[in-house]
């Protein structure tokens, strides 16, 4: 039962978008709209095609699987927009019932790994406000820099890490 990360590949497509919609759901009730939460699990089908359309142009999207069994996520970029000279996790995420056994790190190490392989030395990670993963980033030591709105309604926390 050896967890494996890979790329996602095109066949992870619907199994990643129910994978989304179970983690947000049990993630962010109570943080987020339950009518948001409702259209994830409704929209599966639709997100699983956006998945697919876009997996050309995310290169660094990475599924922890165990036994052929997507149980977590990666999604980075070596840019952000706002944050000059640092990469960026956009998606790290574990089913509930596989939290708390390090596949977290595990996924981290892993984005942190490429990214300084790509001579980037500092990273961002945006954070829901509620979300327990907060205390996550900031025992793997991130640095709470910034709060902006995700999705112009919800408050979300910047976390900067200074890799070495």
């Amino acid at each position: 039962m050896q967890p494996i990360i890979r790329k996602r590949k095109l066949e992870d497509s619907n199994e990643l978008a129910h994978c989304i919609a179970l983690v947000w759901n049990t993630t962010y009730q109570g943080i987020v709209d339950t009518e948001f939460l409702k259209n994830l699990v409704k929209g599966e089908k639709q997100n699983a095609e956006r998945l697919k359309n876009n997996l050309n142009e995310q290169p660094n999207y990475y599924v922890l699987t165990i036994e052929d069994k997507i149980i977590g996520w990666l999604y980075f970029t070596l840019d952000t927009d706002k944050y000059a000279n640092a990469a960026e996790i956009h998606s790290l995420y574990i089913l509930k019932e596989y939290q708390g056994k390090g596949y977290g790190k595990m996924l981290y190490n892993y984005a942190k790994e490429h990214i300084l392989n790509n001579k980037i030395n500092k990273l961002i990670i945006g954070c829901l406000d509620g979300n327990p993963a907060n205390q996550f980033y900031q025992h793997l030591g991130g640095k709470l820099i910034d709060t902006q709105l995700f999705r112009e309604k919800y408050p979300e926390n910047i976390y900067l890490f200074e890799l070495s």
